[in-house]
């Protein structure tokens, strides 16, 4: 039996933790294993159980799992995806539609962290390109992040993290009933009808709701030329960049492949074996081997060149063989920007006379002098102090280059500069769905097809070993297992029996005592998860849940999932979710742009989460039936015309006829003369 003066130490503790990650104060990873500490060492919790989460299974799995993003990632198969389903919509619903439903069927099965870190600089340009105001598509395309990883239990962190504590989870009597695996689908039964209605009523409130929907969206940069983006000055950086073999840009138009009308960029130029053709047109059929010249902004470099199979070349029309004499493989290497120091080895020395590629395992791709491009060969620049050098570098540029007698002032990389490892996206996305396919057949558990996919992927070269490292993110792994030992702490301190207790009642005294449990504890867990983050709100909550349910005698599986639904729902602040608060700035939002759309779209969740778990799995076909038609309905009127929609009804019962308007006028035309032989032959 707990003391009393366990349980309130412990509330007292948890709400510390609360007012620290509310008001920012100290890192989340900081806070959460600070609290643990603390509670262990006053005995709420012992040693065991304050760090058994860093062994948690579930942990664990999604420790693994940010590897296999990675992976999948790196070979820019996201990019390649998302780029052949985007298109060119024409009204602002059919853009958010096209972006919506693959983002919600990628992050079903990826963490939607690093699927919306790439995605948001293609949806940037896209929504330019389109002329669709960029706010109408940055929110939307988190929140669909967010429903789609309700979709299966490998879908997000907080799915895993319910699981394996449902996984440990011993009743009041000590008993441990529910070591019951559940399938990768399972969720979904219940999530697939959630994640449709908040698809449904982002394509209706959106255009009212969120900026920019009272208006078209205004051109990008336009521009004349194949480029169109950017305003392309000539005292702008300019970059080669070669056109690899298994770009989808190959064999395009630079219409076709997107290519025009990139913001920040501008295509003056494209290099074909030995001829320079300048004033590239739209129509231009891009080419293997191409090597295509940008001018524009540097940060957006990196981008293009992932997004589109392009390996940056030197400015030199006849010196980007350079590029390939570097030491290190070409999927090592970055884009990087570096500032030449007041006084060192490089000032008042040419680039050749510093033997510039051989010293630094680096090639200069341009210069910048005071804001403006050097127009010089480069190996005949001569540096000054200040001079902004734009480098293609191997993996240790940025370390060796940063210690004071290099040379550099400043070394900074550019962002998703790395080439696309485009040869080996087929394999990879074998082995991702072959880890899919072994752990829903039930051949084994998740974590160990997780472990084999990494491995396999390392092994065939999607990954090196240091960034399978990089790709874990550890404050996040910090901060999920200091939140089971906080679990822990209410479960053995009494507070979650007692606020379970308090919940079952106030359900009782509402009148609808299962219905009321479920949004009694729905709002609780939802609040918890937008003011902390929701790792941490289904850690702390999914022990006061289940005490529930086990005093009301509800399933433990069905308040589990939930508790994963509820912690995902994540929709009134920018804070409450880290996709959120990614696509927080680049959208141009502020705070009250979430509260306005997302209040209400977290009221619609609530109550259709509380219905499909009531309804359950005996009839999941009333739910699915009811938001499906609900969402075709609004697909169908929120992308269309009402007359369109009325040609493509009358035309859809033609094509089901097998008869075309002409075809039916040849048959009238053919009965009327049956008729007039019929009444001829009665004359005669």
């Amino acid at each position: 039996m707990a003391e009393v003066w366990e349980g309130w130490f412990t509330v007292g503790i948890v709400f510390v933790a609360f007012g620290c990650l509310l008001w920012d104060v100290i890192q989340p990873d900081h806070v959460m294993i600070g609290a643990v500490a603390v509670l262990m060492a006053a005995g709420v919790v012992s040693v065991e159980e304050g760090l058994a989460g860093f062994a948690n299974e579930g942990l664990l799995t999604v420790a693994v799992l940010f590897v296999v993003a990675a992976g999948i990632s790196a070979t820019g198969g996201l990019d390649w995806y998302m780029s052949k389903l985007l298109g060119h919509p024409t009204t602002i619903a059919g853009a958010q539609l096209r972006l919506m439903i693959p983002i919600a069927v990628v992050s079903a099965f990826l963490n939607n962290t690093p699927v919306v870190a790439v995605m948001i600089p293609i949806v940037q340009r896209w929504a330019e390109n389109i002329h669709i105001p960029k706010e109408q598509v940055m929110i939307p395309l988190s929140f669909a992040s967010i429903l789609g990883g309700t979709c299966t239990l490998i879908g997000t962190s907080t799915n895993l993290v319910v699981l394996g504590m449902l996984k440990d989870w011993r009743g009041s009597d000590g008993s441990s009933e529910t070591k019951q695996s559940m399938g990768l689908f399972d969720l979904g039964l219940f999530g697939v009808p959630v994640a449709m209605t908040g698809i449904t009523y982002m394509l209706i409130a959106s255009r009212a709701l969120l900026p920019g929907g009272k208006k078209k969206g205004e051109a990008g940069a336009g521009g004349g030329g194949a480029g169109g983006g950017g305003g392309g000055k000539s005292e702008d950086l300019i970059v080669g960049a070669r056109l690899q073999a298994w770009s989808a840009a190959v064999g395009k138009t630079v219409a076709g492949s997107g290519l025009r009308g990139l913001p920040g960029l501008y295509l003056v130029s494209v290099k074909r074996e030995d001829t320079l053709i300048r004033a590239v047109g739209p129509e231009f059929v891009l080419s293997q081997g191409d090597v295509l010249y940008f001018t524009g902004m540097v940060e957006s470099i990196g981008n293009v060149c992932a997004e589109y199979g392009l390996l940056a070349v030197t400015t030199e029309h006849d010196s980007d063989s350079e590029v390939d004499k570097l030491n290190a493989n070409s999927q090592e290497r970055r884009l990087i920007q570096a500032v030449v120091a007041k006084t060192g080895p490089l000032v008042g020395k040419s680039i050749r006379d510093i033997k510039f590629r051989s010293r630094y395992n680096a090639v200069v791709l341009a210069v910048h002098r005071e804001g403006v491009r050097v127009h010089a060969r480069i190996g005949d620049v001569v540096l000054h102090p200040g001079d902004v050098l734009l480098l293609d570098a191997g993996p240790d540029f940025h370390r060796e280059a940063g210690h004071s007698g290099s040379g550099f002032a400043l070394v900074s990389v550019l962002e998703d500069s790395a080439p696309p490892r485009l040869r080996l996206l087929v394999p990879v996305l074998v082995i991702a769905v072959a880890m899919i396919v072994f752990y829903t057949a039930g051949v084994t558990e998740l974590i160990i097809a997780a472990i084999f996919a990494a491995g396999i992927m390392i092994a065939c070269g999607a990954l090196s070993e240091q960034e399978a490292r990089d790709a874990i993110k550890w404050d996040v792994i910090v901060t999920i297992a200091a939140a089971f030992g906080m679990s822990k702490a209410l479960q053995n301190s009494g507070v979650a029996g007692a606020v379970a207790e308090k919940l079952v009642r106030l359900a009782e005294l509402s009148g609808t005592c299962r219905g009321g449990l479920l949004v009694a504890v729905y709002l609780a867990t939802f609040v918890i998860s937008n003011v902390v983050t929701n790792n941490a709100a289904a850690a702390l909550m999914f022990p006061v849940a289940a005490e529930a349910a086990e005093r009301q005698g509800e399933s433990l599986a069905s308040m589990s999932f939930l508790v994963m639904l509820a912690a995902s729902a994540s929709f009134m602040s920018p804070f409450g979710y880290q996709t959120n608060l990614m696509v927080y700035g680049p959208g141009g939002y502020v705070f009250k742009d979430f509260l306005r759309f997302g209040v209400p779209m977290q009221v619609v969740q609530m109550v259709v989460s509380v219905v499909v778990i009531v309804l359950g799995d005996r009839f999941w076909y009333v739910s699915w039936g009811a938001t499906g038609l609900g969402f075709a309905a609004t697909c169908v009127l929120m992308t269309t015309t009402p007359e369109n929609a009325l040609n493509d009804f009358v035309g859809f019962f033609r094509r089901l006829l097998g008869k075309t308007t002409a075809e039916n006028e040849g048959e009238e035309d053919e009965d009327e003369g049956r008729r007039r032989r019929s009444r001829r032959a009665r004359l005669d």
